[in-house]
């Protein structure tokens, strides 16, 4: 019966391993679907969106069967807590890949751009898919202090949502034809920055699984 327990432990740890891998593979499409006007690959987001949908709701069902059945205490219900909570950010993550697909649907195809504020974006998209790599590594390894490293990550994703704000509002009191790209640029910016945040918020949680510490990194 324990061995059992202790497989079904496992395979709960990684399930979180899996769906970080779908959640980060769907951002990487989502930002490169949107970077190269790719409309198949952006709809490629849209379907994988409903497996990782399917695989968190997977995830919240199996921590409660194992709640009720197993009883667990101490660190395997820490762990339980962790990969539910995990799960959930990923899904966020996840979702907002997808409002960056979209984005570029909504994109006007003769809009042009605005090559400062594409490479900004490109530089925010760059920090934030490693931040996710990262700590999807962290969390395997139950690695505190590559998840605090990660997290200080987050400020330059904020610096850099804070400048192509600049940028474009700046762009668009210039060239009022510029307005509908802007807004489409910031809007895929704040994305990322949302996705920084939920990255941050997996790296408090692999901290409390690993020490019993509830900290907060942001």
């Amino acid at each position: 019966m324990r061995t059992t327990y202790i497989h079904e432990l496992e395979e709960f740890h990684n399930h979180l391993t899996r769906l970080g891998h779908a959640a980060n593979e769907s951002v990487h499409k989502a930002v490169k679907a949107y970077v190269e006007h790719d409309l198949e690959l952006a709809h490629e987001v849209f379907s994988d969106d409903l497996r990782i949908n399917a695989s968190t709701a997977d995830i919240e069902k199996e921590a409660y069967r194992l709640i009720a059945l197993q009883q667990p205490v101490a660190g395997d219900l820490r762990m339980i807590f962790t990969v539910l909570h995990a799960s959930m950010d990923l899904e966020r993550i996840a979702d907002h890949g997808v409002n960056i697909a979209r984005s570029l649907l909504r994109r006007e195809p003769d809009a042009g751009e605005v090559s400062k504020v594409a490479d900004k974006i490109s530089a925010m998209a760059e920090i934030t898919q490693a931040m996710i790599t990262d700590v999807i590594s962290a969390f395997i390894n139950q690695d505190i202090e590559a998840a605090r490293e990660i997290a200080t990550r987050d400020s330059q994703v904020d610096m850099l949502l804070k400048d192509i704000y600049r940028e474009t509002s700046y762009r668009m009191q210039q060239d009022t034809e510029l307005i509908n790209l802007g807004l489409n640029y910031i809007g895929v910016a704040t994305n990322l920055e949302r996705m920084g945040d939920y990255v941050t918020n997996i790296c408090e949680r692999v901290i409390f699984l690993n020490s019993g510490e509830i900290v907060e990194l942001n």
